[in-house]
């Protein structure tokens, strides 16, 4: 994974050097899937378009006040790339706290965390979860099996804006 481009809005000859050595391990056969993490959707759309080897998965930090990454999301689905929001609940903590977030808790008897988690998985993305906890842990992957209605997804989506 090249991790954090050298720049916030480009991507500089040493973050070039470094994809260009991981595309050679790709060609190798040393390692199958490359990807990279905290990238602006400019900052992919230049990768892709001079990358020989194409990432399978960009990891990003995700903040509901920035629409959740929407453009990035967008580019990665067009493109078959596997998003993966890191960050969700730790970035988001007014969203945890959230009226309606708690109310679509409420009505699936879950947590506000696991919410979030059931939204990322409703809008294509991989949610990561740090956590250590066996219970932790069991909850955050309970999140999988909840059912968000439409409207509660587009209102998720949006939430940050309002």
């Amino acid at each position: 994974m090249l991790h954090g481009p050298s720049s916030p809005t480009t991507l500089t000859d040493e973050d070039w050097q470094a994809w260009q050595a991981m595309e050679g391990l790709a060609r190798a056969g040393r390692t199958r899937f490359l990807g990279v993490s905290n990238v602006s959707r400019a900052q992919l759309d230049l990768l892709l378009a001079h990358a020989t080897v194409q990432p399978r998965f960009v990891q990003n930090r995700c903040h509901a006040r920035r629409r959740w990454d929407a453009e990035v999301r967008a580019l990665c689905a067009s493109r078959g790339i596997r998003y993966q929001g890191f960050s969700l609940l730790t970035a988001n903590p007014e969203i945890l706290r959230h009226a309606a977030v708690r109310k679509i808790a409420a009505r699936l008897g879950a947590t506000p965390a696991q919410v979030v988690f059931a939204f990322a998985l409703a809008v294509g993305m991989l949610p990561l979860t740090g956590t250590t906890g066996r219970a932790h842990m069991a909850e955050d992957l309970a999140s999988a099996a909840l059912v968000l209605a439409p409207a509660e997804v587009a209102l998720l989506e949006t939430l940050s804006s309002s």
